[in-house]
Protein backbone atom coordinates (compact mmCIF):
# COMPACT_ATOMS: atom_id res chain seq x y z
CA UNK A 1 0.00 0.00 0.00
CA UNK A 2 1.17 3.59 -0.57
CA UNK A 3 2.56 5.42 2.44
CA UNK A 4 -0.04 7.61 4.23
CA UNK A 5 0.09 11.39 3.99
CA UNK A 6 1.51 11.52 7.53
CA UNK A 7 4.58 9.59 6.36
CA UNK A 8 5.23 12.07 3.57
CA UNK A 9 4.53 15.06 5.81
CA UNK A 10 7.17 13.81 8.24
CA UNK A 11 9.63 13.19 5.41
CA UNK A 12 9.02 16.57 3.74
CA UNK A 13 9.14 18.49 7.04
CA UNK A 14 12.94 18.52 6.78
CA UNK A 15 14.47 21.75 5.56
CA UNK A 16 16.44 20.09 2.78
CA UNK A 17 14.65 18.90 -0.35
CA UNK A 18 14.44 15.12 -0.03
CA UNK A 19 14.44 14.58 -3.81
CA UNK A 20 16.45 17.67 -4.67
CA UNK A 21 15.48 20.95 -6.27
CA UNK A 22 16.33 20.04 -9.87
CA UNK A 23 13.65 18.51 -12.08
CA UNK A 24 13.44 14.89 -13.08
CA UNK A 25 15.68 14.50 -16.14
CA UNK A 26 13.00 12.82 -18.24
CA UNK A 27 10.47 15.53 -17.39
CA UNK A 28 12.99 18.20 -18.31
CA UNK A 29 13.84 16.73 -21.70
CA UNK A 30 10.37 15.45 -22.64
CA UNK A 31 8.67 18.70 -21.66
CA UNK A 32 11.02 20.66 -23.89
CA UNK A 33 10.13 18.40 -26.79
CA UNK A 34 6.44 17.65 -26.33
CA UNK A 35 4.75 20.41 -24.35
CA UNK A 36 3.33 23.40 -26.24
CA UNK A 37 4.59 26.85 -25.31
CA UNK A 38 2.90 28.49 -22.33
CA UNK A 39 0.90 25.36 -21.54
CA UNK A 40 -1.35 24.85 -18.55
CA UNK A 41 0.24 21.88 -16.77
CA UNK A 42 -0.97 19.68 -13.91
CA UNK A 43 1.71 17.90 -11.86
CA UNK A 44 0.24 14.91 -10.01
CA UNK A 45 2.07 13.70 -6.90
CA UNK A 46 4.09 16.91 -7.01
CA UNK A 47 5.98 16.23 -3.77
CA UNK A 48 8.26 19.16 -2.93
CA UNK A 49 7.68 20.85 -6.28
CA UNK A 50 10.90 20.37 -8.22
CA UNK A 51 9.13 19.46 -11.47
CA UNK A 52 6.34 22.00 -10.99
CA UNK A 53 8.73 24.87 -10.36
CA UNK A 54 10.94 23.91 -13.30
CA UNK A 55 7.94 23.93 -15.63
CA UNK A 56 6.80 27.30 -14.27
CA UNK A 57 10.28 28.68 -14.96
CA UNK A 58 9.88 27.55 -18.56
CA UNK A 59 6.81 29.78 -18.91
CA UNK A 60 4.06 27.24 -18.23
CA UNK A 61 1.11 27.86 -15.91
CA UNK A 62 1.44 25.09 -13.36
CA UNK A 63 -0.87 23.40 -10.86
CA UNK A 64 0.81 21.10 -8.32
CA UNK A 65 -1.29 18.45 -6.57
CA UNK A 66 -0.20 16.31 -3.64
CA UNK A 67 -1.81 14.94 -0.48
CA UNK A 68 1.11 15.97 1.75
CA UNK A 69 0.72 19.54 3.03
CA UNK A 70 4.44 19.72 3.86
CA UNK A 71 5.32 18.90 0.27
CA UNK A 72 3.08 21.69 -1.00
CA UNK A 73 4.56 24.10 1.54
CA UNK A 74 8.00 23.39 0.13
CA UNK A 75 6.62 23.67 -3.41
CA UNK A 76 5.42 27.19 -2.59
CA UNK A 77 8.78 28.03 -0.98
CA UNK A 78 10.73 26.75 -3.98
CA UNK A 79 8.46 28.68 -6.33
CA UNK A 80 8.92 31.88 -4.35
CA UNK A 81 12.69 31.45 -4.41
CA UNK A 82 12.53 30.96 -8.19
CA UNK A 83 10.27 33.98 -8.66
CA UNK A 84 7.42 32.01 -10.24
CA UNK A 85 3.81 31.20 -9.35
CA UNK A 86 2.59 27.64 -8.84
CA UNK A 87 -1.00 26.86 -7.84
CA UNK A 88 -1.16 24.12 -5.19
CA UNK A 89 -3.98 21.68 -4.48
CA UNK A 90 -3.94 19.34 -1.48
CA UNK A 91 -5.79 16.20 -2.54
CA UNK A 92 -5.41 12.43 -2.95
CA UNK A 93 -5.29 11.31 -6.59
CA UNK A 94 -7.35 8.24 -5.65
CA UNK A 95 -10.39 10.32 -4.64
CA UNK A 96 -9.90 13.74 -6.26
CA UNK A 97 -12.39 14.98 -8.84
CA UNK A 98 -10.95 17.76 -11.05
CA UNK A 99 -13.17 20.69 -11.98
CA UNK A 100 -11.25 21.64 -15.11
CA UNK A 101 -8.73 20.31 -17.63
CA UNK A 102 -5.11 21.04 -18.61
CA UNK A 103 -2.90 21.00 -21.70
CA UNK A 104 -0.52 18.53 -20.06
CA UNK A 105 -0.18 16.22 -17.09
CA UNK A 106 3.22 15.38 -15.57
CA UNK A 107 3.87 12.70 -12.96
CA UNK A 108 6.97 10.89 -11.73
CA UNK A 109 7.25 7.91 -9.39
CA UNK A 110 3.61 8.08 -8.29
CA UNK A 111 3.19 4.45 -7.23
CA UNK A 112 -0.14 2.87 -6.32
CA UNK A 113 -1.29 -0.76 -5.85
CA UNK A 114 -2.21 -2.56 -9.05
CA UNK A 115 -5.94 -2.39 -8.37
CA UNK A 116 -5.80 1.40 -7.90
CA UNK A 117 -3.66 2.29 -10.90
CA UNK A 118 -6.48 2.08 -13.48
CA UNK A 119 -8.24 4.85 -11.55
CA UNK A 120 -5.08 6.97 -11.83
CA UNK A 121 -4.84 6.32 -15.56
CA UNK A 122 -8.48 7.33 -16.06
CA UNK A 123 -7.94 10.45 -13.96
CA UNK A 124 -4.98 11.48 -16.09
CA UNK A 125 -6.98 11.14 -19.30
CA UNK A 126 -9.95 12.96 -17.76
CA UNK A 127 -7.66 15.86 -16.79
CA UNK A 128 -6.31 16.35 -20.32
CA UNK A 129 -7.84 18.62 -22.91
CA UNK A 130 -8.24 17.19 -26.45
CA UNK A 131 -4.75 16.67 -27.82
CA UNK A 132 -3.22 17.09 -24.37
CA UNK A 133 0.06 15.41 -23.42
CA UNK A 134 1.08 13.13 -20.56
CA UNK A 135 4.73 12.93 -19.50
CA UNK A 136 5.34 10.22 -16.88
CA UNK A 137 8.00 8.01 -15.35
CA UNK A 138 7.60 5.09 -12.95
CA UNK A 139 9.87 2.39 -11.56
CA UNK A 140 9.51 -1.01 -13.27
CA UNK A 141 9.26 -4.25 -11.22
CA UNK A 142 12.90 -4.93 -12.16
CA UNK A 143 13.80 -2.14 -9.74
CA UNK A 144 13.23 -4.75 -7.03
CA UNK A 145 13.58 -8.11 -8.78
CA UNK A 146 17.00 -7.21 -10.21
CA UNK A 147 18.29 -5.56 -7.04
CA UNK A 148 18.47 -1.86 -7.93
CA UNK A 149 18.91 0.29 -4.83
CA UNK A 150 18.08 3.77 -6.12
CA UNK A 151 14.61 4.07 -4.56
CA UNK A 152 11.00 3.14 -5.02
CA UNK A 153 8.50 1.08 -3.03
CA UNK A 154 9.67 -2.27 -1.60
CA UNK A 155 6.96 -4.30 -3.36
CA UNK A 156 7.48 -4.89 -7.11
CA UNK A 157 3.69 -5.19 -7.49
CA UNK A 158 3.56 -1.42 -6.84
CA UNK A 159 5.62 -0.79 -9.96
CA UNK A 160 4.56 -0.33 -13.58
CA UNK A 161 5.32 -2.19 -16.80
CA UNK A 162 5.22 -0.98 -20.40
CA UNK A 163 2.63 -3.65 -21.19
CA UNK A 164 0.35 -2.30 -18.47
CA UNK A 165 0.58 1.19 -19.92
CA UNK A 166 -0.22 -0.09 -23.40
CA UNK A 167 -3.37 -1.64 -21.96
CA UNK A 168 -4.60 1.62 -20.44
CA UNK A 169 -3.37 4.20 -22.95
CA UNK A 170 -4.40 3.93 -26.61
CA UNK A 171 -1.31 2.70 -28.45
CA UNK A 172 -2.16 4.91 -31.42
CA UNK A 173 -1.59 7.97 -29.22
CA UNK A 174 1.69 6.84 -27.61
CA UNK A 175 4.53 9.14 -28.65
CA UNK A 176 7.19 7.41 -26.54
CA UNK A 177 7.20 4.34 -24.32
CA UNK A 178 10.57 3.03 -23.15
CA UNK A 179 11.80 0.58 -20.54
CA UNK A 180 14.91 2.49 -19.55
CA UNK A 181 17.87 2.22 -17.19
CA UNK A 182 18.74 5.79 -16.22
CA UNK A 183 21.23 6.79 -13.55
CA UNK A 184 19.16 8.87 -11.14
CA UNK A 185 20.57 11.89 -9.30
CA UNK A 186 17.43 13.08 -7.55
CA UNK A 187 18.04 13.40 -3.82
CA UNK A 188 17.23 10.01 -2.28
CA UNK A 189 16.83 8.55 -5.78
CA UNK A 190 20.46 8.01 -6.68
CA UNK A 191 22.14 5.44 -8.88
CA UNK A 192 21.13 3.09 -11.70
CA UNK A 193 17.41 2.41 -11.91
CA UNK A 194 14.85 0.40 -13.87
CA UNK A 195 12.12 2.78 -15.06
CA UNK A 196 9.41 3.04 -17.67
CA UNK A 197 8.93 6.38 -19.43
CA UNK A 198 5.77 7.41 -21.24
CA UNK A 199 4.74 10.30 -23.46
CA UNK A 200 1.11 9.97 -24.52
CA UNK A 201 -1.12 12.36 -26.45
CA UNK A 202 -4.89 12.32 -26.13
CA UNK A 203 -7.14 12.41 -29.16
CA UNK A 204 -7.64 15.89 -30.58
Amino acid sequence: MPKPAEFWNDRFAKEEYVYGEAPNVFVETAADRWLPENAEVLVLGAGEGRNAVHLARQGHTVTALDYAAEGLRKTERLAAEAGVDVETIQADVRTWTPERTWDAVVTTFLHLPADERPTLYRLIQHCLRPGGVLVAEWFRPEQRTEGYTSGGPPDPAMMVTADELRTHFDAGEIEQLDADEPVLKEGMHRGPAATVRLVWRGSA
